[in-house]
């Protein structure tokens, strides 16, 4: 009887030693494609990479003699032509899991006022547009922002359109750059972000704010909002991908939908 319930437990044990290293493969390869849809330039290289297999395919199956010579020759060192091509990809993928895990404690707008920071945000956009001055607000959500935050102007004041607008007049030493939100707080101002490098992804003819939002929203999961200097128009910037020219209306949305943070654990 003994035996029989060593047994089990044998079982049982190797049964959950296999679920949890097929939950953590799952996890792994579920995270890595989650963030490798940001990046534009690995669809390419995936399609480029499957055309060439392609190829490679049929000069086997026709037995081309010099194509099956040069395929050979990068097949050797397939590893290391990997880890040349993918280094900026895998930086980025590195950065995102260290942000995730960095221990940051998020804020839930929710328990300081999420209404009044989105009433806050599109006073200051709405002033903004209507002026046609140049501005980058970045508001972190669950990855942490503190890389950007530490090498800028420190604020941390409480959000409000007064002091969002002052700190954007052209007139002021820390007009440039963006500004980044933690909750209701203004950490800093003058923060230089990641510019995206991807033309394909952006509008013509836009400025360095639009491809330093869309680069952060590549790297992390900030909601970035610009309002060009050129235009007055809104854009947001999120998951990789930019909304250009949106109204005050769809604003609304965007920050009543995705402002919010995972709760924090005290």
């Amino acid at each position: 009887m003994l035996e029989l319930d060593i047994y089990f437990i044998n079982v049982a044990l190797d049964f959950f030693v296999k679920a949890l290293d097929f939950i953590f493969l799952f996890l792994i390869i579920y995270s890595t494609l989650k963030i490798l849809t940001f990046s534009s330039r690995i669809i390419n290289i995936i399609k480029g990479m499957l055309y060439l297999l392609i190829i490679y395919f049929f000069s086997n199956l026709l037995d081309l003699y010099i194509m099956n010579l040069v395929f050979n020759s990068f097949i050797e060192f397939w590893p290391v032509l990997i880890v040349i091509i993918f280094t900026p990809e895998i930086r980025m993928i590195l950065e995102r899991v260290g942000r995730n895990y960095a221990g940051n404690k998020t804020i839930n707008v929710e328990k300081v006022g999420k209404d009044y920071i989105i009433e806050e945000l599109i006073k200051t956009t709405e002033y903004l547009s209507k002026r046609r001055i140049g501005s980058l607000i970045a508001i972190e959500r669950n990855e942490s922002l503190e890389d950007f935050i530490k090498e800028s102007t420190p604020y941390k004041i409480r959000v409000s359109s007064e002091v969002l607008t002052t700190i954007f007049i052209p007139s002021t030493p820390v007009h440039d750059g963006a500004v980044i939100i933690r909750g209701e707080n203004i950490m800093c101002a003058r923060a230089v972000l990641p510019n995206c490098k991807n033309e394909e992804k952006l509008p013509p003819k836009v400025g360095t704010r639009h491809r330093a939002a869309l680069g952060l929203s590549e790297q992390t999961d900030a909601i970035t909002i610009v309002v060009s200097e050129e235009t007055g128009n809104l854009s947001v910037a999120m998951n990789g991908k930019l909304d250009y020219g949106i109204t005050k209306e769809s604003l609304r949305l965007y920050l009543d939908k995705y402002i919010i943070t995972k709760p924090t654990k005290d």
